[in-house]
């Protein structure tokens, strides 16, 4: 049973009280790309995405303070979605790094188009014609977001900086297809593990992918590198907590469109803080981006 469905108890009540929850999460996800684009101006894409998950671990000594035990089930599904998860969250941090920090989360954002597709793959799960036209659509505009935007690489992003931005647009869109793969491996497991179970899988997997790249370039964070991977790891932990609980309860329409508040907020907050011009093909690309991944959550 997908976990982004309500559950057959689940009153409307508890399902408003979680798409508040998750518009919460949305925005946390924003601040999060911020401060991961602040600390990337001095340490390397790789390093801030395993200080990220390492933050992450340190988080899962509250629930067990607490007398919380964790029950794992299904070891394989958590280590496949602590691995796909991983490596999303490595290209995400890299096309941050090397991107406009809305353009990287934009690209990012467009996993639900790709969960239609690996759910009909691997759960069974029909796919609309569409859904195959609002992936097409999202690919289009994916492809004029990369296109009309210049790379946007901080002092610390190491070989290939100066790429043509088409590669790290397309490390931005191979996020989306891991994230995608992470989620509908949540989706098929979701009523068997916990929201800690899941996150803990996440957090440890996470952090061995992305800790080999980082030592490889370590650069000695700064105190103000720690305060913003700190709030990073923070936003990031309370984000992504609050979007595992909240998709028991909210429909895959509302989530899908709830979910569209990050990209569209980090794309204003890094004009506000980060001087982000896209071009006028850029926008027209974000926009036809948004309006297929809409379509695509509502073709579901």
């Amino acid at each position: 049973m997908p976990a982004a469905a309500p559950t057959s108890g689940a009153s409307a009540a508890a399902e408003r009280r979680s798409a508040l929850i998750l518009t919460a999460a949305a925005l946390l996800f924003s601040v999060m790309a911020l401060c991961a684009k602040a600390a990337s101006g001095h340490l390397p894409g790789p390093q801030v995405a395993w200080l990220r998950f390492l933050v992450g671990l340190l988080s899962i000594g509250v629930p067990l303070s607490l007398g919380r035990r964790l029950r794992p089930v299904n070891y394989w599904a958590l280590l496949m979605r602590g691995l796909f998860g991983g490596l999303s969250v490595l290209m995400y941090f890299q096309a941050i790094a090397h991107l406009p920090v809305g353009i990287a989360t934009l690209l990012n954002s467009s996993w639900p188009v790709f969960v239609a597709l690996f759910s009909f793959l691997f759960l069974d799960e029909p796919l609309r014609f569409r859904q195959i036209l609002a992936l097409l659509l999202t690919s289009c505009g994916v492809l004029l977001v990369v296109l009309g935007s210049p790379s946007r690489a901080g002092p610390a992003a190491g070989v290939g900086a100066g790429a043509l931005p088409l590669l790290w647009g397309f490390v931005g869109l191979g996020s989306a297809v891991f994230s995608a793969a992470a989620v509908t491996t949540i989706r098929s497991m979701r009523q068997q593990e916990g929201s800690w179970e899941i996150f803990l899988a996440f957090s440890l997997i996470g952090s061995l992918v992305t800790g080999v790249p980082s030592l490889m370039a370590w650069v000695p964070p700064t105190q103000s590198d720690l305060i913003w991977v700190t709030a990073m790891g923070v936003c990031s932990v309370m984000a992504q907590m609050g979007m595992t609980y909240a998709l028991r309860d909210v429909r895959a329409v509302t989530a899908g469109i709830i979910l569209n508040l990050t990209p569209i907020s980090t794309l204003l907050l890094g004009i506000v803080f980060f001087a982000d011009r896209p071009t006028a093909l850029g926008w027209f690309g974000a926009l036809v981006t948004l309006l297929g991944v809409t379509w695509g959550t509502l073709a579901r």
